[in-house]
């Protein structure tokens, strides 16, 4: 068998399109290959296992033949090119797997090669926050008992800092640098935008909510590059403004919904034209809805179609997200409730 013919068979493995027979003697022989030297391989170096695999199909080719029930049906012209293909796509599932399974703790650049003389570490012992900036103008503003550690300088690619407690970054914009936050177990990334990181006092969650822009969070410790590509098991998620998620330590997944209290996205709605867009006088529902969604970028979602037949008829201006949902659906007889990041409106029964 070709190296050529290797690497296709692995990716059809991988892909679900084996044949029953193919699949059936890799499951049979799964259990049963030298699992002694899965300690001694370095996950990052591929072309290392690779070769493993492909040393160990010539020696399985070569290999007397046995009668192992496997392969009694198979040919004995063909019995030994049937171990040795299967044989290197469970060792392959073998060695994956485990590398699935072993995971790798990510650390910021700046604690894993630069010296200490090179950190700062900044802790707010005071009883109200404390705002922080760093070189690039970026800043976060502390909560009592937060702890920021940041290099003097950041590197050319990367802007990177750690975080225990809670703190309210604010990001500038560099679009060659993301700017990463290491808490204790996630990882925040974003370009620019504004977000909160809150650890629970146990350490047994962390919460990280957007209030404006995008940002990319995932876990701290994750399954091996090489795997997450094979097997697609990146768990990294995407927030945008007033969403967040809540990371489970023991579960290792993410809750994501809407923050506790919605606010607008922009500058400009927050201020005087508030008033303005929510005073509504005989308007159709489907104007309503739509400032909704343009203020708040939230997706609201009418469950019964007949609830466009409405109107509304008031200045809600001066009220929360949840408060002018209460008193628009009042209005409407209907009722609403989160479902994810989305707010559902359906007819009160």
């Amino acid at each position: 068998m070709s190296r050529e013919a290797f690497h296709l068979l692995l990716d059809r493995y991988l892909q679900g399109t084996c044949t029953d027979e193919e699949k059936r003697i890799v499951e049979e022989l799964y259990g049963m290959l030298d699992k002694e030297d899965l300690d001694e391989i370095n996950p990052r170096e591929i072309n290392t296992m690779e070769q493993k695999l492909w040393d160990r199909i010539h020696v399985d080719i070569s290999a007397p033949e046995t009668t192992n029930p496997v392969f009694l049906k198979h040919s004995r012209r063909s019995a030994g090119m049937w171990r040795g293909i299967a044989a290197a796509v469970a060792g392959f599932l073998l060695i994956t797997g485990y590398l699935f399974f072993k995971e790798e703790t990510h650390i910021p650049t700046f604690l894993a090669v630069q010296s200490v003389q090179d950190v700062k570490e900044c802790t707010n012992t005071s009883g109200k926050p404390e705002k922080i900036t760093f070189e690039d103008g970026s800043s976060v503003v502390l909560e009592k008992n937060a702890v920021v550690k940041y290099p003097a300088h950041f590197n050319s690619d990367v802007r990177e800092v750690t975080l225990e407690g809670a703190g309210f970054f604010e990001i500038s914009k560099d679009a060659s640098r993301p700017f990463m936050v290491y808490s204790k177990d996630v990882i925040t990334k974003v370009l620019g935008t504004s977000f909160m990181i809150r650890t629970s006092a146990s350490g047994k969650s962390t919460e990280v909510s957007v209030h404006t822009g995008k940002v990319q969070v995932s876990p701290v410790s994750g399954r091996l590059a090489i795997v997450k590509g094979i097997l697609g098991t990146d768990k990294a998620i995407f927030l945008t403004p007033n969403q967040k998620a809540v990371f489970i330590s023991d579960q290792k997944v993410f809750e994501k919904t809407l923050v506790s209290n919605p606010e607008p996205v922009t500058a400009e709605l927050r201020s005087a034209e508030v008033k303005e867009a929510f005073a509504f006088n005989d308007a159709p529902l489907t104007e309503v809805i739509a400032q909704l969604k343009k203020t708040y970028e939230i997706d609201f979602i009418v469950e019964d179609g007949a609830l466009y037949n409405n109107t509304f008829t008031g200045d809600l201006s001066e009220q929360s997200l949840y408060n002018k949902l209460d008193f628009l659906c009042e209005s409407i007889k209907a009722t609403y409730e989160i479902s994810g990041t989305s707010i559902i409106i359906k007819r009160k029964k």
